[in-house]
């Protein structure tokens, strides 16, 4: 049973709700309860002193002469005494009384009841006097207590009832407000599980942000599968071309009997697995990248990752190659920046050409990599750094997603990356990073 208790608290809202508001209720009407008594005690203790001082004073006004009142016997009343009255002469004597044990004399007159013990018993008393008589007229507290308790009884029952009555609209009212909930699940359940499309339903304002986050939720999945299917079609494509030639290659080397022949052919092929190699790596690198990954970022030396590119193009690392002005530290990925600098320059190496005089100059925070190459045209170079993008009558191999990743890793670091044509003739890439150290 605490099993089933604890499942329902957990797993079902309207149970949780329902028991939350159950106990707001019980203990408003707890302490409404307690309230009530309270001014109900008091408020039924005011009437009856008010109603005991009219007695009072009415009984005052129609008191006879000395000589229509004599003193008698009382006879012997209830225990459920409601009102009692004593009537003293001013030399102390007893005029008359209601009851047996009539009540002391007091000090003096009190038009404002108070309390006196009188035969074990707690009187509410008022007083009236004048130079000959004086009257006291007593209720007991008993009394009081009992209509007040009487009173407390039959509200607290009433609200009891209300209670009764209120719990079930409660928990119908609680099934209503849900039902936006059921609603959504509705929909979420008989969506076919491409069905990428915003949720429209219409939620009260309090379920809205969940809806709405999910219709961001489903945007980005969108996004996402879009990329996927982008990137698993470009991959398709760009993969075909380099493994056919492979294969063709292989092939050649297989059914050809001129040794020079095969070892040519050979020779394609490595140059081939070479070509496709790399660019799996790139593709691999844009997918990670793409996907979101975030970096790890830490202190880096952009002359120190300019010195370890240019030796893994084979450039030699002088003057002539690298110019170091105000050198600085910044913040990066240094495999990241890495892959940058060796894209960079593999691009301008494939089409400069080997011969071209490629120079990384590092002045403060900003990176440029040039050559003496033909450059591009204003066309291409708005759109150098589009995934698989390369200008037209290129006979230079590639996937066109060298400069579409460093525009990535540029976006990661925050960097502004710009490309152009220098005057003299030649390719300019340009990087300003922004992260620089104090």
């Amino acid at each position: 049973m605490k099993q089933r208790i604890q499942h329902w608290l957990q797993h079902s809202l309207a149970t949780r709700l329902t028991l939350l508001v159950l106990l707001a209720t019980l203990c408003a009407w707890l302490s409404f309860g307690a309230v009530l008594l309270h001014e109900a005690r008091k408020e039924t203790a005011e009437v009856l002193d008010r109603q005991l001082t009219a007695y009072a004073d009415m009984l005052w006004q129609n008191l006879g002469d000395e000589d229509d009142l004599k003193s008698s016997t009382p006879q012997e009343h209830s225990k459920r005494t409601v009102l009692a009255f004593t009537l003293h002469h001013d030399d102390g004597n007893l005029l008359i009384s209601s009851q047996k044990h009539p009540f002391p004399r007091q000090a003096g007159a009190s038009k404002h009841p108070y309390s006196i013990e009188h035969q074990g018993r707690t009187w509410q008393i008022t007083v009236r006097q004048d130079h000959e008589r004086q009257l006291i007229v007593g209720e007991p507290q008993q009394n009081q207590h009992k209509i007040a308790q009487e009173l407390s009884e039959h509200l607290f029952e009433t609200a009891l009832w209300a209670l009764l009555i209120l719990l079930p609209l409660l928990y119908f009212a609680i099934r209503q407000g849900l039902k936006p909930l059921n609603i959504v699940t509705a929909e979420l359940a008989q969506r076919e599980p491409n069905n990428l499309n915003p949720l429209d339903a219409k939620v009260p304002s309090e379920i809205r942000p969940l809806r709405d986050r999910l219709n961001t939720l489903f945007a980005q999945v969108s996004d996402t599968l879009a990329r996927e299917r982008r990137f698993t079609a470009d991959a398709a494509h760009e993969l075909r071309t380099p493994l056919a030639g492979l294969r063709v290659q292989i092939e050649l080397a297989q059914s050809s009997p001129r040794i020079e022949t095969r070892e040519k052919a050979l020779g394609k092929a490595l140059i081939a697995v070479d070509r496709t190699t790399r660019l799996v790596a790139q593709l691999l690198a844009l997918a990670r990248l793409e996907h979101g990954e975030s970096p790890s970022f830490e202190a880096i030396s952009l002359p120190d990752l300019a010195k370890t590119a240019l030796i893994e193009a084979q450039l030699p690392v002088d003057t002539a190659h690298l110019s170091i002005q105000n050198p600085v530290h910044l913040i990066g990925q240094p495999i990241l920046l890495g892959l940058l600098l060796r894209n960079i320059l593999d691009n301008a190496q494939q089409y400069a050409g080997v011969a071209a005089n490629i120079q990384i100059t590092i002045d403060g925070a900003i990176l440029r990599i040039t050559d003496d190459g033909k450059g591009v045209s204003e066309e291409d170079l708005a759109r150098l750094s589009e995934r698989f993008y390369r200008p037209a009558g290129q006979s230079q191999p590639g996937a066109g997603l060298g400069l579409s990743i460093v525009r990535r890793i540029a976006e990661l670091h925050q960097a502004q990356l710009h490309f152009s044509n220098q005057p003299a003739g030649g390719f300019c890439v340009e990087l300003i990073f922004k992260q620089e150290m104090s």
